[in-house]
């Protein structure tokens, strides 16, 4: 699997790509030794979630996922059964990555499907399934507003790059919220989560202390 990452990091602007399969395990990874396998998962599963909400929304097969950053773009491509996940810069040439990335997803979905067991007879194939939503508790307290999100989130891309919406993301469901209605008395918790996720010390004390003082702005709001 990895020869076939290694034809997609070929193209001029990529600058990694990891498949993983829809709970998030790292399957092949051709990345910069900066990202390790926990900082991932989290990604991987949260792309397979987005796919498979998006197919459900629009009621149909979603095939890929591009989201442009200011220092950064993440390509997704839907393996049914996982996702291959392509870090390249804001202005690569798209078309020409996505015809390499086009056949490399036919041929790691091949290896994915051939290294999964077979179906047991009478259930339903395996790209049908669906988790159930989780659902989340109604709040009816104070909530964080959405300029908080914004201005974390650009702070932490800057730090993390296109990743970082990611990471949010999977630290705010891992307190049991959403982005549309975060309880403000678990933002220090957040903050706290986030800041985790930084190596460097002093970028992490300093992405700490700017998320706080947005977050006194909110409260004093």
């Amino acid at each position: 699997m990895e020869n076939i990452l290694k034809d997609i990091n070929a193209v001029v602007g990529v600058m990694g790509s990891f498949v993983c399969d829809d709970d998030g395990q790292v399957l092949a990874r051709l990345l910069p030794d900066i990202l390790d396998e926990a900082s991932l998962s989290p990604v991987g599963r949260t792309m397979a979630q987005t796919v498979t909400g998006l197919r459900l929304a629009r009621r149909r097969k979603v095939n890929s996922v591009d989201l442009v950053y200011r220092e950064g773009r993440l390509v997704v491509k839907n393996l049914r059964g996982g996702c291959l996940c392509i870090l390249c810069t804001p202005t690569i040439n798209f078309p020409l990555l996505n015809l390499t990335a086009n056949v490399a997803a036919r041929k790691v979905a091949k290896q994915i499907r051939a290294n999964q067991p077979a179906p047991v007879e009478g259930s339903a194939p395996s790209d049908l399934k669906t988790r159930p939503l989780q659902s989340v508790p109604d709040y009816a307290g104070p909530t964080l507003n959405s300029t908080f999100f914004l201005e974390v989130e650009q702070d932490l891309t800057r730090l993390m790059g296109p990743m970082a919406a990611f990471v949010i993301q999977e630290q705010i469901a891992t307190l049991g919220a959403t982005r549309g209605a975060f309880p403000l008395d678990k933002a220090d918790q957040l903050v706290e989560r986030l800041a985790t996720q930084i190596d460097d010390e002093d970028k992490r004390s300093r992405f700490q202390q700017i998320a706080l003082e947005i977050l006194s702005k909110e409260e004093a709001a």
